[in-house]
């Protein structure tokens, strides 16, 4: 997405623009709609330009613990600096983008890009009281409840079993507990 110096010199104000989602090579995340809306201000500043606004679209989602896929609103804050002041730019601040006098345009695809993969969350739940899979029989206890009985968890750490150990030492007025692992 371009903007070019005559859109900023404007100032252009909750200027509407869509984003072709294919343009950003987006990877694995699955957009439910071919095109990202984004909403953009342009402040004037001493130093160069403030560009700021939202990014948002529908996403298709897989939940972590039931396997559920469901469609879930996306929104990013955009709030980049684009200026020619070389004090501002350096590694540390990552929202200022040089932005020289001689250029007419800037494209924000890359930044909106890596906003919209930086939004994506780490567990994905289609809600947050989401029961998941029983781990017996693999039936979603959201929708349903299995009559499975729970078994004790075995694991290949069974092995190790938490015993405690109680000490007692001369110098102190009561006994310590120690967690230690015991092999059996």
């Amino acid at each position: 997405m371009k903007l070019f110096r005559s859109d900023l010199e404007q100032r252009i104000s909750n200027q509407f623009f869509e984003i072709a989602a294919k343009s950003l090579d987006l990877g694995d995340l699955q957009l439910a709609e071919s095109h990202l809306k984004c909403t953009i201000s342009v402040d004037t500043l001493s130093h160069g330009y403030r560009v700021h606004g939202t990014i948002e679209s529908m996403v298709y989602e897989t939940c972590d613990r039931c396997l559920v896929r469901f469609k879930e609103n996306f929104q990013s804050l955009l709030n980049v600096i684009l200026t020619n002041d070389q004090s501002l730019l350096n590694e540390k601040n990552i929202d200022v983008i040089q932005f020289t006098d001689t250029e007419q345009f800037i494209d924000l695809s890359p930044i909106i890009h890596d906003l919209v993969l930086l939004e994506e969350p780490i567990k994905r739940l289609c809600k947050n009281s989401c029961k998941g899979l029983c781990p017996a029989c693999g039936k979603n206890l959201n929708e349903t409840t299995c009559t499975c009985t729970v078994s004790k968890y075995h694991s290949r750490w069974d092995a190790l079993k938490l015993s405690l150990i109680h000490i007692s030492e001369p110098t102190r007025r009561t006994p310590i507990s120690y967690a230690v692992f015991c092999l059996k």
